[in-house]
């Protein structure tokens, strides 16, 4: 009995049980899921063929519920290709038409495999933590596969040298922690919130 009390006591077990209810709150929340769309629309600009659609993915994936994810990334994708079939010229042939679809579905499956969300122990905040690094990597190789396997029926194969693969996955990298620091700013922030609430209660 003792041992119960200590552990529903426990400081961290309160931290995650406030994580955890922060975490839904901002979930559900229409200010994430437009401000990530926002930004991952916006990104575009500033990118064109390296656009972070792995890194986007899998914070999206993993913060957003399922749908709103993939609006999320769709949006995101299909301003990638308008901005690139206009502004940045992208010829209009067949190849690259069926490279951007290319580029979609490896998006998509990211951004699946990251909405997985398992549980790897009783803290869900420690748990979303590692998931984010596991399917940063896994997600990372997951669309690289995609890449690699239309390549080889639609060419760009010579393009896979350690060098690229490295500078666009840190790439990625520095966009899902930026974003994942962001997100763990917003959950803070409405755990806060959510504490002062009940306080003046």
């Amino acid at each position: 009995m003792h041992y119960s009390k200590i552990a529903t006591n426990s400081p961290l077990l309160k931290l995650s049980a406030r994580w955890e209810v922060a975490y839904r709150s901002v979930s559900r929340s229409k200010f994430w899921f437009l401000l990530l769309t926002a930004l991952g629309s916006l990104s575009n600009v500033v990118y064109t063929c390296t656009v972070p659609l792995v890194g986007f993915g899998v914070i999206a994936g993993a913060t957003l519920p399922r749908r709103r994810a993939i609006a999320t990334m769709m949006t995101m994708w299909f301003v990638n290709q308008l901005l690139g079939f206009t502004i940045h010229n992208y010829p209009q042939t067949l190849n690259t038409f069926t490279w951007g679809l290319v580029l979609g579905l490896g998006t998509l499956l990211v951004t699946l495999l990251a909405s997985i969300k398992p549980s790897f122990g009783s803290s869900p905040m420690g748990s979303h933590y590692l998931w984010l690094a596991v399917a940063l990597m896994g997600g990372y190789v997951l669309y690289e596969c995609v890449i690699l396997l239309a390549g080889f029926a639609l060419g760009g194969v010579e393009g896979f040298t350690l060098p690229i693969l490295w500078g666009v996955f840190a790439g990625n990298a520095v966009w899902a922690i930026t974003l994942g620091c962001l997100h763990s700013i917003l959950l803070w922030d409405t755990s806060r919130q959510s504490s002062h609430a009940v306080l003046k209660h």
